[in-house]
Formats: C-alpha cells, structure tokens, sequence
C-alpha cells in the first residue's frame, strides 16, 4: 500500500512539474511605443503656452504620466511580463527630466524580475521643442544627448549583456536563450547609415546561423502600412531606403520587426526581392494617443511562433472613461486640422468641409481600431470616397494640391484602398497581403541547430550540483523534487 501511494505521488508530482515547467517555458513580451511622458515639473503653471501646445498635437501628453504610470502598475501586478520592449519616444521631446523619469519607472519593473529593452525614437534626442511651460510663456529645458541615452537606460538594453555598434544606439542581446533581440536606432529622420545597417545584418546573419530566431525593435516603420504614404516625405512614416532594408533584414534572418512612431497599430506582411521570404512590420498605437493599447506577445518554449495579441489602457485614476476622452481628441484633432487648412469660404464650401471632417474621423478612428476591413461600412466609407473627391475638385485644385506633396490622384485611391481594406501593398503582384491587426500569430524562421537535446552544464565532483525548481544550488538535498545536470530527480 505504502509503494502505491508513493507511485501515485510521484506520478501527480511529475504531472504537476511537466505543466509548472510547460508554462514557465513560455516567454511573455509586452511591447510598448511612443509613451511621450512629459516629467511634471516641466509644466510649471498653466496657461495660454500649455494650452497652445495641447491644441496643436493630437498626443494625449496632458495624461502622459498618468498612462506611463498606469501600464507600469499593470505590468507589475496584473500581466507580470517576462520582457517589456518600448520601441522609441519615450520621452515628449527628449527631456532629461522626461527620461529620467521614465528610467525610474522602469527601474521599478526590473526590481520586479522583469527584462526591458528600449530604443530611441525622434523625439528622445536631437530636439529643439523640449519646453517648460509658465503661464502664457516657455522656456527651454535641457536635452539628453545619445551618451546621456545609453547611461540612463544602461539597465535597459545597454549594459553588459548587450552589444552596441559604436555610432548609434543600435543593439543584439539574447534575452532568451535561443532568441536574439535586435534595438535599431533609426534616428530623428528614419535613417540607416550603411555601417549601422550592415552591423544589423551581420548579427542577424550569425545569430540565425547559429539557430537562433531574431526579431527586432525600431521607431521608424519598415513597411509602408499605407501603400504610398512613404511618399510624403515630411511624415517620415517608414524608414528611408524601406525595400532595401526590408531585403537585408528579412535576407539576414529576422522574422518580425516591432516598431511605433506611426501611433496606429497595424500588422503589415511583405516579403524579400524575390519574395522567397516574408518578415512582419508589427507596428503598435501610441499609448499616448487613442485607442492607447499594447502589443502581448506569447513566445512558445520551443520558440516556433509568437503569439501577438493586443490590450488596451482604458481608464485612469482621473478618467474612468478614458476611451472616450481619448477618441474625442483625436476626432477634434482632425477636425482642427482639415478647417485650419481648408479655411472658411461661402455656404456650399462650409457643408462640404463639415462632410469631409466627419468622414476623415471616422475612417481614422476606423484605420486607429485596426482590422478596418471587417467593418461592415468599409465599402460605403471607399464610395464616399471617391464622392467627396469629384465634389472637392469643383472648389479646390485636387491635383494641384496633391502635387506639393509629391502625389496624383491615382496614389490618394491606392492609399484610400490600402487603409479602408487594410492592404499591404495594395495593387502589388506577388506582395499585396491582409494582415489581422489585433491578433496574430508570427512563424519565427530559423536555421537547425548544431546541438540538441538538453544541454548539460559541466561541474566538478565537489560543486553544488543539485538544484532546486527554482534555480537555487543546494549541496544536501532534503526531499523534494530537484535538478541535477540536466534532468528531474525526485528525492
């Protein structure tokens, strides 16, 4: 009887470890961009400066503390992460006091056990909008410089664990074992240097040589998530010289590449010159601005997919509404924006203004909620479209107007396209894809390794060669389960 009962224990102890060690296999991402947290003291007293400011940006960075603090009390709490990426802009306009501010934050998730990894954005470094605000005044307020970047966020990407490349703050760490991270600094404009791209690709290259899977962190975006966008310059939407550096990337091994500054999530799919190996453009919405959400992402323990999902910060100790607060500003952001450029003008003008704002704002809170090809007016919002451009061509020079920013009429239908049928690469043979915004799951490429099987750590006979589930080296063992080169030993 005494036997039995012991078998029956190990069997259900044994039971109960291969889940315990299944769970644990699995490796949780959060992933986090454009938090623009803006320190408060830099608003010294309210006023007409402050204000100007707010009516100007459609970035939420009145609540920029409170979101930041917010997601870092729920990061510690309630989705207790493994690692937390933030893919640039952590700052408002590259403070020191902002990103001394949010080290300490972080600061708080690696006292808690968790990874973080951050890159710089265009707004962490290289500004001249970095302000106090006194009243109807500002004043400046002193910048971090890139060497500044790397000692403050030294515990978050650029210590000891990790490779820089000289020029830039560009990084490889294997968080991981067998997944190896890359951070890219693109810079304030979205810029490769051919030694910093080549850096990229060389550990990329040797990492996925080695077996490893690699993804990678950058501001700028990789891909056009809008078919042509990349054509306004001013916008920097996508990083500069886009097809070449998706090429390298994608030929050098990384799979996915997670990257903000767009401040709309949405998951874009493209592919190599030959189209013989696709890579992923995950970008993720600014926390800062509607609908503020977060990327989590599930690594499996044999590191074959990643799972992304997407949540949302949708109330504040100040607001418990905050969805609400957040999509009315970025409606009356581009309500601002649409009357501020096209003016006034007679009756016939002003109704046809007011159209063209309320259809703006629904088909960019559509293009901002993501997966805008399964709304049941997408079709009627293309039509409307195409309506209100015969409609503006009888007041504005359409053509005219598009040509100061280096586009025709034909790339306006091709964009209006690709967002309202969220496609990538809308029109493109071979290349054109839909991709789901909100909930994926990401095949990560990689070559066979060398080795297999458990990796056994060589000791001497008189080290501590027993350890508990827990990691803890013990050199006399009670009873109880534990680790011994490799293997589960029950005592």
């Amino acid at each position: 009887m005494m036997r039995r009962r012991y078998t029956l224990q190990t069997m259900v102890l044994s039971m109960l470890l291969t889940l315990a060690v299944g769970m644990q296999a699995q490796t949780k991402i959060v992933v986090l961009t454009d938090t623009h947290v803006m320190a408060p003291e830099l608003l010294i007293k309210d006023g007409s400066a402050w204000q100007q400011y707010l009516a100007s940006d459609r970035k939420l960075v009145d609540f920029s503390q409170q979101l930041f603090d917010t997601m870092i009390d729920r990061l510690k709490t309630e989705i207790r992460p493994d690692i937390v990426c933030i893919t640039g802009d952590l700052s408002k306009d590259g403070e020191l006091v902002s990103h001394q501010y949010v080290a300490a934050k972080l600061e708080q998730l690696r006292e808690a056990g968790i990874r973080v990894l951050v890159i710089p954005g265009n707004h962490d470094y290289g500004t001249t909008t970095a302000h106090y605000y006194d009243g109807d005044n500002t004043l400046p307020a002193e910048t971090a410089s890139m060497e500044q970047l790397a000692t403050i966020y030294e515990h978050f990407g650029y210590d000891s664990s990790s490779e820089r490349e000289a020029t830039t703050l560009t990084y490889a760490c294997e968080p991981v074992e067998g997944l190896t991270v890359i951070g890219i600094d693109s810079g304030v404009f979205g810029q490769l240097s051919s030694t910093t791209l080549q850096w990229v690709c060389d550990k990329a290259s040797a990492a996925y040589a080695a077996g490893n899977r690699v993804i990678a962190l950058m501001h700028h975006a990789l891909i056009p998530h809008i078919t042509g966008i990349e054509k306004i310059g001013s916008l920097m939407a996508v990083v500069q010289d886009y097809e070449q550096v998706r090429n390298r990337l994608a030929n050098a091994g990384v799979s996915a590449v997670f990257t903000g500054h767009l401040h709309f999530g949405d998951i874009a799919q493209d592919f190599n010159e030959d189209l013989s190996v696709s890579i992923y453009d995950v970008s993720t919405a600014a926390l800062v601005s509607y609908p503020c959400s977060y990327r989590e992402l599930t690594l499996d323990k044999d590191l074959q997919e990643l799972q992304v999902s997407t949540g949302y910060v949708t109330s504040l100790p100040s607001q418990t509404d905050f969805t609400s607060v957040a999509r009315d500003r970025l409606r009356g952001t581009i309500e601002s924006l649409i009357k501020g450029y096209t003016g006034s003008g007679n009756f016939l003008t002003k109704t046809l203004i007011n159209s063209a704002v309320e259809y703006a704002a629904d088909v960019v809170q559509l293009y901002a909620d993501g997966n805008e090809h399964l709304s049941s007016d997408a079709a009627d919002k293309l039509s409307t479209f195409k309506s209100l451009v015969g409609l503006a061509d009888m007041f504005v020079d359409v053509e005219g107007t598009l040509s100061q920013y280096n586009l025709t009429m034909d790339d306006v239908n091709i964009m209006a396209r690709s967002v309202l049928e969220n496609k990538t690469s809308c029109g493109m043979e071979g290349r054109e894809s839909v991709t789901d915004d909100l909930t994926l799951t990401i095949p990560l490429r990689s070559q066979p390794r060398e080795e297999t099987g458990i990796r056994e750590r060589q000791v001497s006979d008189d080290a501590a060669v027993w350890y508990t589930l827990q990691g803890v080296p013990v050199e006399q063992p009670t009873h109880g389960l534990y680790i011994r080169n490799g293997k589960l030993v029950i005592k």
